[in-house]
């Protein structure tokens, strides 16, 4: 019995021994990482398309203009959405201008952005002169140059949405409508003659008084103008003065006319005068541009852009608020201006072909 027992002892250790000898079973492999995420599961920034490239933003001095500074944020932005190095340089006079940009293309930067109409004689220049070392890019300016992207805008198409509004907010208390300005000139010409359009298709027998205040900032003039134009019978003044509109809210709000502003939402429920504001969004045509830069189609073609852009729009029409329409304005006559932005959209409203302002004279 002991012996029986002593080899069923050793038989159990030696299949342990064996056991213990086998071949070790294999691990299950770790899953591969996916594409653009490292072995810890974080983004991988190698593959975003726009790593080691270097993308600048050449501007007048950026401060409080909402122009530019949607410009810089749209720029900031775009960065983190592809990965590149941004830089933006600002200046303070016309010779900075054509500086930082010679500076740029010797670091070897991918695309410069010229950013508004002080930009384009520096750009054009040293685009022709350095036709190859990066691509350029201008906003709100056309220059000769044909390897630099010049964006324009249809601002007539926002100002014709403005016009209707404002003839449907005074309903016809007076045939007078007024516009402060900064510049007169084919700049002016456009926000004027789409404003005009869109007052006239309410209200056929409008007249219309135009002032400049030659500057991009000086609110006490817009003031004066705008009272003056109130007095002689304005009931709606559409400000286009740039950082000097908030004078013209102010004369507003004082005398009881109706404005509008331009660029942003600049309603408030403190001043309800202030029924609209043409929208100009400089931050929306960055990202489009960069966008186009990173894609398969990009191109120097200089284009314009507008409601069907979703650059050009107006508060209330093409972009909500938190702040409500104002009381003189029901909803049919909301409703009268929303259908002429989709016929822009469509095109079923064509604003595109505007005639010079000495066409337009002319034809009087």
């Amino acid at each position: 019995m002991k012996k029986v027992l002593a080899l069923l002892l050793a038989l159990v250790m030696c299949f342990g021994v064996l056991a213990g000898c086998g071949e070790k079973a294999p691990e299950t492999p770790a899953e591969a990482p996916e594409n653009g995420a490292d072995t810890e599961g974080n983004e991988d920034t190698n593959a975003l398309p726009g790593k080691g490239k270097k993308i600048a933003l050449v501007t007048d001095k950026v401060g409080t203009q909402v122009f530019l500074v949607m410009m810089v944020d749209a720029l900031n932005e775009a960065a983190e959405k592809y990965g590149f190095e941004a830089t933006v340089a600002e200046c303070a006079d016309s010779a900075a201008f054509e500086d930082n940009m010679r500076a740029l293309v010797a670091e070897g930067y991918d695309l410069i952005i010229g950013g508004g109409w002080f930009a384009g004689d520096a750009i054009n220049k040293v685009a022709t002169e350095y036709p190859d070392a990066s691509n350029y890019a201008l906003i709100d300016c056309e220059v000769e140059a044909e390897n630099v992207k010049c964006i324009t805008y249809r601002e007539q198409e926002g100002a014709y949405l403005i016009g209707q509004l404002a003839a449907l907010v005074t309903d016809a208390e007076s045939h007078l409508y007024g516009a402060v300005h900064c510049f007169e000139g084919p700049g002016s010409w456009r926000y004027r003659y789409g404003y005009m359009q869109g007052v006239l298709s309410i209200d056929p027998e409008a007249k219309f008084v135009f002032n400049y205040i030659n500057s991009f900032t000086d609110p006490a003039k817009a003031k004066e103008l705008s009272i003056q134009q109130y007095e002689q019978g304005c009931m709606f003044v559409n400000s286009a003065a740039a950082g000097g509109d908030s004078g013209t809210f102010e004369a507003a709000k004082e005398k009881g006319f109706y404005t509008s502003g331009q660029d942003i939402d600049l309603t408030n429920p403190e001043n309800p005068y202030i029924i609209s504001c043409q929208i100009k969004d400089s931050y929306n045509t960055v990202l489009n541009l960069i966008d186009e830069f990173f894609s398969d189609h990009w191109n120097t073609e200089n284009s314009a852009w507008g409601l069907a852009e979703n650059t050009i729009g107006a508060v209330h029409v093409t972009q909500e608020s938190k702040n409500p329409v104002n009381e003189r304005l029901s909803e049919e006559d909301m409703a009268i201006v929303k259908q002429s932005a989709e016929d822009i959209r469509s095109g079923k409203l064509d604003l595109t072909n505007m005639p010079t302002e000495e066409e337009f004279n002319a034809a009087k």
